[in-house]
């Protein structure tokens, strides 16, 4: 026995509805497309924000840091003058304690490690670049100008130092200075008389120490400057991005 099923006529489209579906299914995709980079857009203004906020923290930590290479630059200005004062004196008044203390410390330097991590990768996404970020830009500009000459005129500072130390034995008796040059410092005994110099040694040794003051007249200009441009760049990005 044969089973006939009714055939159903099949509805043949207009141009129109093609249409209709071509202009529904391209404003979908469309759609989709500018959610996606309004999406896209909103999370990176986001991240922008979260780094440029890290990079004003980083900027109070190296402001807190330069703080110490200031005061201690300072101190070593104070210290070359100290031996200045000394040089033409008596050795036989003098305390080798204070003296062997003073030589010891103003030939050392500390090394800056800027906190810089944030910056760079900030700059990697050029957000240092964007004209709505050009005040930005010159601040970070102008503090990488400074780092660069302030590390610069410290691996100059290094390199005196390092002639003065092979030159040491014209200034201090060995067997004390081998007491008195460790790390932490160790004070000799305070006793009355150092030892004598020559007119040329002190001639010498007063040219090391301008050289010192010199570095470290450089350095102060430089953390000024680094300390401004920093506090600058923190003023800006809490306007802006906080």
């Amino acid at each position: 026995m044969e089973v006939h099923h009714p055939h159903h006529p099949t509805h043949k489209k207009k141009w129109s509805e093609y249409i209709i579906e071509f202009v529904m299914l391209f404003t979908a995709v469309t759609l989709g497309f500018f959610a996606e980079n309004i999406r896209e857009g909103i999370a990176e203004k986001h991240k922008k924000q979260e780094l440029l906020v890290a990079v004003a923290e980083d900027f109070k930590k190296d402001i807190n840091q330069l703080d110490f290479h200031k005061n201690f630059d300072l101190d070593k200005i104070k210290i070359c003058d100290s031996i200045d004062d000394i040089i033409d004196l008596d050795p036989n008044k003098v305390d080798q304690q204070l003296y062997y203390r003073l030589i010891n410390n103003f030939y050392t330097t500390w090394k800056f490690n800027s906190n810089n991590r944030s910056r760079i990768e900030s700059e990697s996404k050029g957000y240092f670049s964007d004209k709505e970020n050009a005040e930005l830009a010159t601040y970070i500009s102008k503090y990488t100008f400074h780092l660069t000459d302030f590390i610069d005129n410290t691996v100059g500072e290094q390199a005196t130092n390092a002639n003065f130390y092979t030159d040491m034995k014209r200034f201090v008796t060995d067997s004390l200075e081998r007491y008195a040059d460790r790390y932490p410092r160790v004070n000799i005994p305070s006793k009355i008389g150092i030892k004598e110099m020559g007119k040329e040694a002190k001639v010498d040794l007063k040219f090391y120490l301008n050289g010192t003051r010199a570095y470290n007249d450089i350095a102060l200009y430089n953390i000024d400057s680094l300390q401004f441009y920093a506090k600058k760049a923190i003023e800006y990005i809490n306007r802006e991005y906080k």
